[in-house]
């Protein structure tokens, strides 16, 4: 097993681009049992602790205290098209809320003010995903091979360096060889074991982690009519994947004749996780001009989340001969960074209908082209260039009901629509490689869908909420350049989580 130093340039290229900054800047539907059940609309409606994220002034619409505790159980499944499809499920329980609001009463002009202070789960990015097929048109070592290209032999690194450093000597008329080989030195050019393809390919992917929010607010009624408010929102960031890229010569064409190598197959294995903490803030009105209607508005800043990755990688060739060899860094690498979510913009409008229930609509605007990474020791102008070039606007519109059909007792619904963050040319992909002039378009919005229910009693209630979401993603394993190789496979990803968010709560 040979050990090597990763270079930072090459880590910062592996762990932080365009996938990261779509994962992070992505929020859901949150808040209380209540909220969900119609899906998260209360930006105009108020009256849940959500607002301590979404919109700190629908605080003041409080007129008691409370506590509220909301724990969940969510079953994401992932249907990956590669060149096979698979599906995978993992069932996932945690806690999705917690507040605690105090009341206060106040005088003529500053009717009552509320204090709170909470907890929200904004991300959630739990995802295993198994993409198979057999590649008869290129490889990920060929992709090594283009990395490598202009670089001599003696300043590789990173997963260059990996495949070039693992080799074994097969004596004559081989020589030595190794997962890429030099074919020329002026200029420096490299092989891929696997170059012509043809090729078993199985990668697999396992990822962890949440955006969890933490928020201190306020809230107050003007003279009844309207309420404004603010909140300071901590971030915190937790992130884990563990990556796995196995190619497999089940055919045997690479078996020492027409000089190719005698290898069975090849595996890239990557770690890293990614933990930071940022700061923004929230700042509200709602106004209640009449005893039906009201009308919410809210401005959130963009959190700049200082981060902190750990990657380690290695990188493994089997010769026919059952003989093996293993390349990996001599320590995990660890990188300082900062990334910038993008700020949000919201609006709604609420009906208030007699005192039997409530319908709300209301809508985000987000600019995602603002979601940016920087660091002191690296410009990052190229990752966010791209970002820029592939992000779009989005508006994200939610709409609920909510009906009191027994005393206590009320039913809820709701309906969310995400646009996607990527633009038009951010959502092509190549559904056959094979076919490399014919693009489609991917459907990436994220659709929400909700149910629920909560009965009261004095002090005591209990909310449920069922929601299922829907999403797609997509991203390329690896990348190639040569048009005789090129274009590399698109893995797509689809998503479908069922989730069952309880709440129970006291009220003081």
């Amino acid at each position: 097993m040979y050990k090597l130093w990763l270079s930072a340039g090459v880590a910062l290229l592996l762990a932080q681009n365009d996938l990261d900054a779509e994962r992070w800047s992505q929020m859901t539907p949150q808040g209380t049992a209540r909220a969900l059940g119609m899906a998260g609309a209360f930006t105009a409606l108020g009256g849940d602790p959500a607002n301590l994220t979404q919109n700190p002034a629908g605080l003041g619409v409080f007129m008691r205290g409370g506590i509220w505790l909301s724990p969940a159980i969510s079953l994401p499944t992932t249907s990956t098209t590669y060149i096979g499809t698979t599906s995978q499920s993992r069932t996932h329980f945690g806690l999705k809320q917690f507040a605690l609001l105090l009341h206060s009463r106040g005088g003529k002009a500053i009717t009552h003010w509320n204090f709170g202070f909470g907890y929200n789960q904004e991300g959630f990015f739990p995802q295993n995903s198994q993409a198979v097929g057999f590649n008869v048109r290129n490889s990920f070592t060929q992709s090594l091979a283009e990395s490598a290209e202009g670089i001599p032999d003696t300043l590789l690194s990173g997963s260059p360096a990996l495949a070039y450093q693992n080799y074994f000597d097969l004596g004559a008329p081989l020589g030595i060889r190794g997962i890429i080989d030099p074919i020329s030195t002026n200029p420096y050019r490299y092989r891929g074991v696997f170059s012509q393809g043809g090729v078993y390919q199985e990668i697999t992917s396992q990822e962890a982690g949440r955006l969890n929010t933490w928020s201190v607010g306020f809230g107050f009624c003007y003279q009844n009519t309207v309420f404004f408010g603010a909140s300071l929102l901590i971030r915190n960031l937790s992130y884990s994947k563990t990556y796995r890229l196995r190619e497999i010569d089940t055919e045997n064409r690479y078996n020492g004749q027409n000089n190719t190598t005698p290898a069975d197959e090849v595996t890239f294995r990557e770690k890293y996780s990614s933990s930071g903490t940022g700061v923004g803030l929230a700042l509200g009105v709602l106004v209640e001009p009449t005893d039906f209607m009201r009308f919410g508005f809210s401005f959130t800043t963009g959190s700049r989340i200082r981060i902190t990755d750990e990657y380690n990688a290695d990188m493994e060739m089997v010769l026919d001969d059952g003989r093996r060899n293993t390349t990996t860094y001599a320590e995990p690498f660890q990188y300082v960074y900062r990334f910038s979510y993008p700020y949000r913009v919201s609006g709604g409008i609420a009906f208030l209908l007699g005192g039997k229930g409530a319908v709300s609509i209301e809508a985000d605007f987000l600019d995602y082209r603002t979601a940016a990474f920087s660091s002191a020791d690296y410009s990052y102008d190229r990752e966010n260039e791209f970002i820029e070039s592939q992000f779009n606007t989005a508006i994200n519109a939610r709409a609920g009901v909510e009906w009191l059909v027994l005393p206590g007792l009320s039913l809820r619904g709701g309906y969310a629509y995400y646009s996607p963050v990527r633009n038009t040319q951010g959502r092509l992909y190549y559904p056959d490689p094979s076919r490399p002039s014919e693009l489609s378009s991917l459907p990436m919005q994220r659709q929400f869908v909700s149910i629920g229910m909560g009965y009261a009693m004095e002090k005591f209630f209990v909310d449920i909420a069922y929601l299922y979401a829907t999403a797609a993603q997509k991203y390329l394993p690896y990348s190639l350049r040569d048009p005789a190789y090129a274009p590399a496979p698109v893995i797509v990803i689809q998503n479908r989580t069922h989730a069952v968010v309880t709440t129970l709560g006291l009220r003081f």
